[in-house]
C-alpha cells in the first residue's frame, strides 16, 4: 500500500492514507509504532463505534514525514469495531448499514482536502472490510504470480461478488469507477510465473493491468529497512538494478494514475520521453 502512496506523492498529489486494518502494517511503514504511538482514540474507532465520540474524521488525521501525505492510523484496538458492528448486525441491519454510510460520508468530507484517498482494508471480508468496500469508488487488487495467490484471488472476487449483491439487496450501494488487478512479484525469467501470468490474462482479460510489478532485489532490500524504493536516498544494490526497478514501478503504478485521472475526466500528463519524441 505504501508504494502506491509514495508514487502518487512523488507525482505531486496530495494523498490521504486510511489504515483500516487492525494489524496496522501501513501505520508502521509510515514510522508510527501502533502499540506505543497510537491510541484507540486516534484510529477510526471513535467514529465507527456503536457509541461514537466523534462526528467527523478530522481528529484522526496525522502528518507523516512526507509533506503531501497524511495518515489516519490504526492499531489492534480498532478490531473492537468488528465485534460491535457484528453484534449490531445480528439484531437487524440498520446500525450496520448506517456505519457503512457513515464511513463513506466522513471520507467524502475529508477528500475535499486531497487529490487521492487510499484505503487499506483488512485482508478478510469482515464488517470493516465491507464498510471500506462501500466507501471506496475504485478497487485495485494486487496478486502475486503464483498458483496459490491466483486461486485465493479468484475466491476473494467470487465472495466479493456475492457480498456486493447482498449489500445491494439491503439498500447499500457499491459502485466503482474501475476494478483492476495488478500482478506483483513477477519474475520474467521464471517459466512458472509466465504460465500463471498467462492464466491471469485469460481469466481476467482487460481487468488485469498489462504492466506487472517485477520481482526485484531492490524492493526486498528496501522492505528490510521498512521502506519503499521511493524512499531510498541512494541505491542499495547496483545503480542499474535500482534504475530498472524504479522505472518498472513508475510504469506499473502509472497505470493506476491514468485510471484515477480518467475518473476525474482529466488526461494523464505526458512523460518527458513523449514530449521529446513529439
Amino acid at each position: 500500500m505504501s508504494r502506491y502512496t509514495h508514487y502518487f506523492a512523488v507525482q505531486g498529489y496530495r494523498v490521504l492514507v486510511v489504515d483500516c486494518d487492525s494489524q496496522a502494517t501501513t501505520t508502521t511503514l509510515f514510522g508510527f509504532n501502533p502499540h506505543f504511538n497510537i491510541e484507540r482514540e486516534q484510529t477510526l474507532y471513535p467514529y465507527l463505534s456503536i457509541d461514537p465520540t466523534q462526528t467527523d474524521l478530522l481528529y484522526a488525521v496525522q502528518k507523516t514525514p512526507w509533506p503531501n501525505v497524511d495518515l489516519i492510523p490504526s492499531n489492534l484496538e480498532l478490531f473492537d469495531v468488528e465485534y460491535e458492528l457484528a453484534a449490531a448486525g445480528s439484531d437487524g441491519g440498520s446500525v450496520l448499514a448506517s456505519r457503512f454510510r457513515k464511513l463513506k460520508q466522513g471520507l467524502q468530507d475529508l477528500a475535499r482536502n486531497y487529490d487521492v484517498v487510499i484505503l487499506d482494508p483488512p485482508p478478510a471480508l469482515g464488517t470493516i472490510s465491507l464498510a471500506v468496500m462501500q466507501a471506496a469508488n475504485s478497487l485495485i487488487v494486487p496478486l502475486a504470480a503464483t498458483t496459490p495467490d491466483f486461486c485465493s484471488t479468484v475466491q476473494f472476487l467470487s465472495m466479493m461478488d456475492q457480498v456486493t449483491r447482498q449489500l445491494g439487496e439491503a439498500g447499500i450501494v457499491v459502485d466503482y469507477a474501475f476494478v483492476r488487478l495488478l500482478c506483483s512479484k513477477f519474475a520474467s525469467n521464471d517459466p512458472s510465473h509466465a504460465m500463471v501470468r498467462q492464466i491471469m490474462e485469460q481469466t481476467f482479460g482487460p481487468a488485469l493491468l498489462p504492466v506487472p510489478i517485477l520481482d526485484s532485489a531492490e524492493i526486498s532490500h528496501a522492505a528490510l529497512r521498512m521502506m519503499t524504493v521511493y524512499e531510498l536516498e541512494r541505491p542499495i544494490g547496483t545503480a542499474r538494478t535500482h534504475k530498472r526497478c524504479r522505472s518498472n514501478l513508475d510504469d506499473a503504478l502509472g497505470q493506476v494514475e491514468v485510471l484515477v485521472r480518467k475518473g476525474w475526466g482529466i488526461a494523464a500528463p505526458a512523460s518527458e520521453r513523449e514530449v521529446i519524441n513529439a
